[in-house]
């Protein structure tokens, strides 16, 4: 699970973080992305945006079914300075479409896996919207905790075959 919880720029929701929370799954021929709008987000703040990157820019998406999602853009492009290969969009209108607090959104894309996504500290950002005064943050997700533990586990692991030779 990757948890948005650094601002790299614009404005901090109000409401403790993480801001939102996004899964990847292997699914036949791709992934699937579950982003969630952390409930405890003060209402009316909303995902406008999603990027992501990957290893390889995904071959093709699918959004049917899916409340939130406005668009789904696949290529090069940059964003707050950052390099994505994968750009969601979600509803901004009307109000009641939005990716509001508490809510999930769910896609596909295609011609990736979850060993493709990038999984850096900016491999993942999202816009959120409706901060007070206007304002708007791009939040970024650090690599997923567990990543983190295994990489730490691996080094003491050689720490240790080290020591005994």
């Amino acid at each position: 699970m990757f948890n948005f919880n650094t601002v790299y720029t614009g404005g901090t929701p109000v409401g403790p973080a993480p801001w939102a929370t996004m899964t990847i799954s292997d699914i036949v021929g791709g992934v699937q992305i579950s982003l969630t709008n952390s409930p405890t987000n003060t209402a009316g703040q909303f995902i406008r945006e999603l990027n992501l990157l990957f290893n390889t820019t995904p071959t093709g998406s699918d959004f049917t079914g899916d409340p939130y999602v406005q668009l789904i853009s696949l290529g090069s492009y940059t964003d707050a300075g950052l390099g994505f290969n994968a750009q969601v969009r979600f509803k901004g209108s009307p109000p009641a479409s939005r990716l509001l607090p508490g809510g999930t959104s769910t896609f596909q894309l295609f011609g990736v896996s979850t060993t493709d996504f990038a999984g850096l500290d900016n491999s993942a950002m999202v816009h959120i919207q409706g901060l007070p005064s206007g304002e708007s943050g791009k939040i970024i997700a650090p690599e997923p905790g567990s990543l983190i533990a295994m990489g730490t586990g691996l080094i003491s692991l050689l720490g240790l075959r080290r020591r005994k030779k």
